[in-house]
């Protein structure tokens, strides 16, 4: 059996519209013959279309007034592959084959939610365009902005993790491909630091995990006021924090590592009355890796030899140690 085609329209993190393509001409835009419809005014009445020609999936911008962009690159035309980005607006389409080999948001009650009320956001939008007397129109669009509103809370807690407060693990992995894209583009540097939490197990079993909880906190929240508000900082799981470092050469990595290193060491006396330490793997695009994935395992395999050699210190990714 062949593979099935989709179209996957994400608006603020949450999956909301599922396409499938068989052969034939798919449009994208606000109107309402568009076979993939978004109510949005950034949006061009018919801003892009994909043909399916049994073979090629080929985006086309339909001279669009914000253009059409795919993977961060704005396309006249552009030929598909699984996986692609579209963006329309402030909305993005993923390319799916069905296959499951490629991330999209997953759905949580918080997503849920958001979906229900871009749901109410579009009928609202549809029933305001067909309404006639002024005053039910100006209503309509007060309700409509309220929903709006909602849906960005919404949005804003879906990318949050709700221990720490820092983005959560399906926030960076958007955010690191987007920032990794500007990065090959902009021909920079890229670093990525992995922080551990060590001993951590001996925190929970000898405090409790109400005190393992003040402790993630808390290192959170150093790790975050550490970094520049260029930097992205999220949970990446466990007691593992990650932080994106834009820009940054290998040796200011290492810098800003060693100096999460020793806030950490000397604030959690203070904060928990008891010393907690990290220990941090450093990566570097281009030295450590050529693309996101090479980067984070380098930076993996860094924070791995870290803790190998006695925990609390900082390693640089070396290739000869691995």
């Amino acid at each position: 059996m062949g593979k099935k085609y989709f179209l996957l329209l994400i608006d603020s993190g949450i999956v909301v519209k599922k396409l499938p393509l068989v052969k034939g001409y798919y449009v994208i835009g606000r109107a309402d013959d568009a076979d993939l419809i978004i109510s949005n005014k950034d949006v061009s009445r018919h801003h892009a279309a994909v043909n399916y020609n049994g073979a090629d999936f080929i985006i086309k911008d339909l001279n669009s007034t914000n253009g059409t962009f795919v993977n961060s690159r704005k396309i006249v035309k552009h030929n598909l592959q699984p996986g692609d980005e579209i963006s329309v607006g402030d909305y993005s389409i993923f390319f799916d084959d069905g296959s499951g080999s490629f991330f999209y948001p997953e759905e949580t009650e918080i997503s849920r939610k958001g979906k229900e009320t871009v749901i109410i956001e579009n009928k609202f939008t549809k029933l305001r365009q067909k309404l006639k007397d002024d005053n039910l129109r100006a209503e309509f669009k007060k309700i409509e902005s309220a929903v709006k509103k909602s849906r960005k809370r919404l949005s804003s807690l879906a990318k949050v993790d709700k221990l720490t407060g820092l983005h959560n693990r399906q926030y960076f992995d958007k955010v690191s491909k987007d920032e990794f894209t500007k990065t090959k583009e902009r021909n920079l540097d890229f670093s990525i630091l992995f922080i551990d939490i060590d001993h951590f197990k001996n925190v929970n079993d000898t405090y409790g995990h109400n005190k393992g909880d003040d402790a993630l906190r808390a290192i959170a929240q150093l790790i975050y006021a550490s970094c520049r508000k260029s930097d992205f900082v999220a949970r990446y799981g466990g007691e593992e924090i990650v932080v994106i470092l834009p820009n940054t050469t290998s040796r200011d990595a290492v810098s800003v590592a060693k100096e999460i290193n020793n806030i950490v060491a000397k604030q959690t006396k203070k904060l928990l009355g008891i010393r907690i330490t990290v220990s941090i793997g450093v990566a570097t695009y281009p030295g450590d890796g050529e693309n996101l994935k090479k980067i984070l395992e380098s930076a993996d395999k860094a924070l791995y030899q870290a803790k190998k050699s006695g925990r609390n210190r900082v390693f640089k990714f070396d290739e000869t140690r691995d």
